[in-house]
């Protein structure tokens, strides 16, 4: 009797472990992956950016705009995104005017008041009648400024807020210093009204009633949460020039695709109900830890029972030591060596490991675990998995992927370099939102 009480124990303990486990991931993902609260914390990646002008013969002409810091989360950021019409001055000002020209470039300022700027390089350009982007270089990386992630466009909805940020020209002209820097930035409110393409441009654009002026231009546009839908570029005016109240963001879907062309990094984040909301820490948290207190304590106690038992009638004290057990008893039972998917398109399916090695990527001739062919940041073959049972641990290795393979500390592997995984331990594909985990089940 006291055996089965202990069994049954035992059984309630597992359970409790392992909600307790699965509670303490779901904490962990809300509280490093959940991104933004706030629109306003958006702020914290946006620059101004200026371009200028000099011709030899004393003409001179100058752009002033807004900018944003795209990259890897908690990591120096080196790229700013901005219009193409911004730049257009010290970039293309060389080109077409050649040898009249005196001076030209495009600056970055993380506060004109303090005079902190710096002089960068244009390495991607379209012009306003193309996508109108352009991607700027620091001359080294800084953390001044952090980068914003990216949310896909196509989980944008019609009558959906949204917010711009950045310096509107009517604002600076109205106040007494401007300071360009991050408390400096004016936050306007609105919605989309529909996606469409203008008439002067090639660019995929969100159409929104959100308030942007000369300044807000290549500023970025974000949802509730600070995470960014689109690139403030361009409104309706009437025959004297002044604001329709019909505004355009280019979408994010055409920022990505830019990036994707230069190899650039940046982080895609999950937009509507994701499974790295924040508020998974202050629910999932205290569950796990209550659980896995609550598991521990009962397998103690069960384990103490059972080894206070007394020996089966007839048995004589260490009989059957060192034996196997007798023909057709239930010997210990192996556990499979598993990959769970924990976020992303394979969250809560499970591989087994023990059929051999696993290839995952988006080419569906050479990868067991197949994503979409436009899946962002993954690659072809990204990386491969397979269960080593002489060491019972877990080898996994990049294969030469674009935007990298993480270990769950965030550390990234070295592209075809095979790194150990012990139980319980998780990776992500390019950022949290392609999870995994291995386990034995």
């Amino acid at each position: 009797m006291e055996a089965k009480k202990s069994s049954g124990k035992q059984v309630v303990a597992i359970l409790l472990l392992v909600i307790g486990l699965a509670a303490g991931v779901f904490g962990v993902l809300g509280l490093v992956g959940g991104g933004g609260t706030d629109p306003y914390e958006a702020r914290k990646s946006v620059v101004m950016v200026y371009s200028y002008l000099q011709l030899t013969d004393g003409q001179s002409a100058g752009a002033m705009g807004t900018g944003f810091a795209i990259g890897k989360p908690g990591e120096p950021v080196e790229y700013i995104v901005t219009n193409g019409h911004v730049v257009e001055y010290g970039y293309m000002g060389p080109k077409v005017y050649a040898e009249q020209v005196s001076s030209a470039g495009v600056q970055v300022y993380f506060s004109a008041a303090e005079n902190d700027y710096v002089t960068a390089e244009v390495v991607y350009y379209s012009a306003s009648n193309e996508k109108d982007i352009a991607i700027i270089r620091l001359p080294s990386k800084t953390d001044k400024r952090e980068a914003i992630p990216i949310r896909d466009a196509d989980d944008v909805a019609v009558g959906d807020t949204a917010f711009a940020l950045g310096y509107p020209g009517v604002a600076s002209q109205s106040q007494q210093f401007n300071t360009y820097d991050e408390d400096d930035i004016t936050l306007t409110k609105g919605i989309i009204s529909k996606r469409t393409k203008p008439a002067w441009s090639s660019y995929d654009a969100f159409q929104m009633d959100v308030y942007i002026n000369h300044g807000n231009s290549g500023g970025p546009l974000v949802d509730e949460r600070g995470n960014l839908i689109g690139i403030n570029a361009s409104g309706a005016v009437d025959e004297q020039g002044k604001s329709e109240g019909v505004n355009f963001a280019i979408t994010s879907a055409e920022l990505i695709k830019a990036l994707d062309s230069e190899r650039i990094e940046y982080t895609m984040a999950g937009g509507g109900l994701s499974w790295t909301q924040p508020w998974f820490a202050y629910v999932f948290l205290p569950i796990g830890v209550l659980a896995l207190i609550g598991g521990i304590i009962l397998l103690v106690t069960s384990q103490k029972g059972v080894q206070g038992a007394p020996a089966p009638a007839g048995a004589a004290a260490g009989m059957g030591s060192g034996k196997a057990p007798a023909r057709g008893g239930r010997g210990p039972v192996e556990k499979r060596a598993v990959l769970r998917g924990v976020t992303g398109k394979y969250s809560g399916q499970s591989f087994d490991l023990l059929k051999g090695k696993v290839v995952i990527g988006r080419d569906p001739a050479t990868c067991n675990i197949v994503f979409d062919k436009n899946t962002p940041g993954i690659s072809g073959r990204h990386c491969q998995l397979v269960y080593d049972p002489n060491e019972d641990c877990f080898i996994i290795t990049d294969l030469g992927s674009s935007y990298g393979t993480f270990l769950g500390n965030g550390k990234k592997l070295t592209a075809n370099v095979a790194e150990k995984l012990s139980t319980g331990d998780t990776f992500y594909l390019c950022d949290n939102a392609n999870r995994f985990v291995v386990s034995k089940e």
